[in-house]
């Protein structure tokens, strides 16, 4: 499963806004669109924009928790490229860019997003490049909620 690409897919109440946003904002990749459904290639892994009735995504989620997605930058220039473009593009942010777990293993740099359905994603850098997956013995998983 190595070369396997991720599939994804999330609520968009407005497809045109959508597109604009992860497009135009965060540089993805635009693939086919219906009048129901958008792909996007995001980081090279395949996210689908479903087209849905605002009244039905419900209350604003609040921070990060339960549910976000992203990226892990292998290269902290990267994730710094990013940061910059969604600050230029006026992107709303989940908060500041800010480190976890500074000084640890599992120390990285992170930035949330929240796209125009409210769908939270999160872009990230570890320090450690051995971090991302591995670190069994460390029970350290997000923030305390």
């Amino acid at each position: 499963m190595d070369r396997a690409q991720f599939h994804l897919s999330i609520p968009a109440a407005d497809l045109d806004a959508t597109q604009r946003w992860y497009g135009e904002g965060l540089g993805c990749s635009i693939g086919r669109r219906s009048p129901h459904a958008l792909i996007l290639d995001l980081g090279g892994h395949q996210l689908v924009a479903q087209r849905t009735d605002p009244a039905s995504l419900g209350p604003e989620q609040r921070g990060i928790y339960p549910r976000h997605f992203g990226l892990v930058f292998p290269e902290l220039a990267a994730w710094q490229g990013l940061l910059e473009r969604a600050q230029a593009a006026g992107l709303r942010f989940g908060g500041e860019p800010r480190i976890r777990f500074a000084g640890e293993l599992l120390e990285h740099h992170t930035f949330f997003l929240i796209d125009p359905a409210g769908n939270w994603l999160e872009f990230k850098h570890y320090r450690h490049a051995e971090a991302v997956l591995a670190g069994q013995a460390f029970n350290q998983v997000g923030d305390p909620r």
